[in-house]
C-alpha cells in the first residue's frame, strides 16, 4: 500500500475515505473489529535510513493484514488505556475513536491522528499502545483503518 505525502495539520484529526462501506456506523461503547496499517514515520526504532538520499524515511511500523500478529483487532470505542497501565484488549485512543465514529462497516479510511488525540506529550511505551510499539512523545499517527464489523452494541 503506497503512502501519500499529505501533511497533518497540528491538532486536527483528518479522515479521508478510501472506500465506502454499506453498513451501519458504530456508536460510543460499541466493540468493533478492524484492520489497520500504521505509520509512525522517522524517529522510531523501526525507521530506516536511506543512504542514497541521506535521510530517514517513513517506515511501515505495524499492519494487521500480515506479519507475526496478523489478524483484525477488537477496539471498544471510548475505552482508553489509563495512563501508565498495561494495554488491555479493546483499549483505544481518542483520535481513533473519533475516526471510527465517522466510518461505516465495510469502509476503509486514511486517518491522521494528531499527537494530542493519540499519546500526547508523554508518548506511549510498547505496553501502553494499542499497536504494541513505543510511540515517541508528540508523535502524530498516520494510519489506514478498515472497519470490518460491529461485534457488540452497548
Amino acid at each position: 500500500m503506497e503512502k501519500s505525502s499529505i501533511a497533518i495539520e497540528e491538532g486536527v484529526l483528518k479522515v479521508e475515505t478510501i472506500s465506502e462501506g454499506g453498513g451501519p456506523k458504530p456508536r460510543l461503547g460499541d466493540t468493533i473489529l478492524m484492520h489497520y496499517v500504521l505509520y509512525l514515520g522517522t524517529g522510531v526504532a523501526s525507521a530506516k535510513y536511506d543512504y542514497d538520499k541521506h535521510c530517514y524515511v517513513d517506515d511501515l511500523v505495524d499492519s494487521t493484514y500480515d506479519g507475526p500478529f496478523a489478524g483484525p483487532v477488537k477496539i471498544v470505542i471510548g475505552k482508553e488505556t489509563v495512563r501508565d497501565s498495561l494495554y488491555k484488549e479493546g483499549d483505544s485512543i481518542e483520535g481513533l475513536d473519533k475516526a471510527l465514529l465517522e466510518m461505516t462497516v465495510g469502509s476503509k479510511s486514511r486517518v491522521f491522528v494528531p499527537s494530542e488525540l493519540a499519546y500526547g506529550r508523554l508518548g506511549g511505551s510498547s505496553f501502553y499502545t494499542f499497536h504494541g510499539y513505543r510511540t515517541p512523545p508528540n508523535r502524530s499517527l498516520d494510519m489506514v483503518v478498515e472497519l470490518l464489523e460491529i461485534i457488540d452494541n452497548e
